[in-house]
C-alpha cells in the first residue's frame, strides 16, 4: 500500500510522550498522558489556567520530569530522543516566551543590541557573546534570522529602548537562527497591543513556512494560525481533545473546555474568532 508523505503518521516525532504523570505533593498535574507531534505538524496545545498546560511545557524544554507512579514513569521521546544534553537540545528545539523576553528587556541583557541578542542564540546566554567565538557563519545566519523578522532597521538598536513587539520579534530571530526543527512560543502575543499581535502572528507564518514546525502553547485562542491544523486540549491534567483543530475548535467542544458558552468563528484570513455567547 503506498504511503501518502504528508501523513503526520509516518514523518519523524518531534515529541512522543506516552503514559506520562506529573504529581506535585497531593496535586496531579498531568494524569497519565500521551500524545504525539509530528515534524511539519503545526501544532496548538491549549487549555484554560489550571489545565497543565505550563507543566507540559517544563516537560517539553526538560525543565521537568515525569513522576514515578507504582512504579513506572512513562516515556517521553523528542526527536527521538530519552536522553539529551539541555544544550544540544536548544540547537534543535527553540523557545520563546514572556519569561525570557524579560529576561532581555532590562540590566546587562537589555544593553544588547538586536544583532548581539540574536547571536547569543547560538551559545544559549543571555549575556554578550566573546567576538572571538563568532564565526562568518553565525553572522550570515543571524543576518538572514534578523531579515526574516523584519528587524534589520533596528539591529544595532539595544533592547532595553524597543517596544515590546520589536523586542519580541528579536528573540523569534534569535530562537531560530541555528534553523531549528521545530518552534515552542509560550502564549507569543501576551503583553502586546492589537496591531503588535496581528503583525507577529504574520511572521510566525513566515517561520512556518521556513520548515520550522510550530508547537504553540496557549490559552489565547486568537493566537492559533491557519497553519496550525493539529490541536491538543487539556482539561484539569488530562488530554480532552487530540486531532484537527477544525474538530478542536467546535464551539460545544470549547465550551465544555471553558465551562461558558462560546461562539466560534474564522475571519476572512483564516484566523480563529472566539467570544462569549452572549
Amino acid at each position: 500500500m503506498q504511503t501518502n508523505p504528508n501523513d503526520p503518521m509516518t514523518k519523524p516525532k518531534i515529541l512522543d510522550i506516552q503514559d506520562v504523570s506529573v504529581v506535585r505533593g497531593n496535586n496531579t498535574l498531568l494524569n497519565r498522558i500521551s500524545l504525539a507531534i509530528s515534524q511539519g505538524q503545526h501544532t496548538a496545545i491549549l487549555g484554560p489556567n489550571g489545565s497543565g498546560k505550563s507543566t507540559l511545557l517544563k516537560l517539553l524544554m526538560r525543565n521537568l520530569y515525569p513522576s514515578c507512579i507504582e512504579g513506572q514513569s512513562g516515556v517521553i521521546r523528542i526527536f527521538g530522543q530519552s536522553e539529551w544534553n539541555v544544550w544540544d537540545l536548544r540547537t534543535q528545539l527553540g523557545f520563546v516566551s514572556g519569561e525570557i523576553d524579560q529576561h532581555f528587556h532590562a540590566g546587562r541583557s537589555g544593553k544588547l543590541t538586536a544583532k548581539e541578542a540574536v547571536l547569543t542564540g547560538f551559545f544559549s546566554s543571555e549575556l554578550e557573546t566573546d567576538p572571538e567565538k563568532i564565526t562568518e557563519s553565525m553572522l550570515q545566519s543571524a543576518n538572514a534570522a534578523i531579515e526574516l523578522m523584519g528587524i534589520t532597521p533596528i539591529a544595532n538598536r539595544t533592547l532595553g529602548t524597543m517596544s515590546t513587539g520589536e523586542r519580541r520579534r528579536t528573540l523569534l530571530a534569535r530562537a531560530i537562527v541555528h534553523r531549528p526543527k521545530a518552534l515552542v512560543l509560550d502564549e507569543p502575543t501576551a503583553g502586546l497591543d492589537l496591531r503588535a499581535q496581528r503583525q507577529l502572528l504574520e511572521y510566525l507564518e513566515k517561520i512556518a513556512l521556513n520548515d520550522t514546525t510550530l508547537i504553540l502553547v496557549t490559552h489565547q485562542l486568537s493566537e492559533v494560525l491557519p497553519c496550525i491544523e493539529h490541536s491538543i486540549l487539556l482539561h484539569r491534567g488530562t488530554i480532552a481533545f487530540d486531532g484537527k483543530t477544525e474538530a478542536a475548535f467546535k464551539p460545544e467542544r470549547l465550551s465544555a473546555l471553558y465551562d461558558c458558552p462560546l461562539q466560534v468563528s474564522k475571519t476572512p484570513r483564516g484566523y480563529w474568532r472566539v467570544e462569549l455567547d452572549t
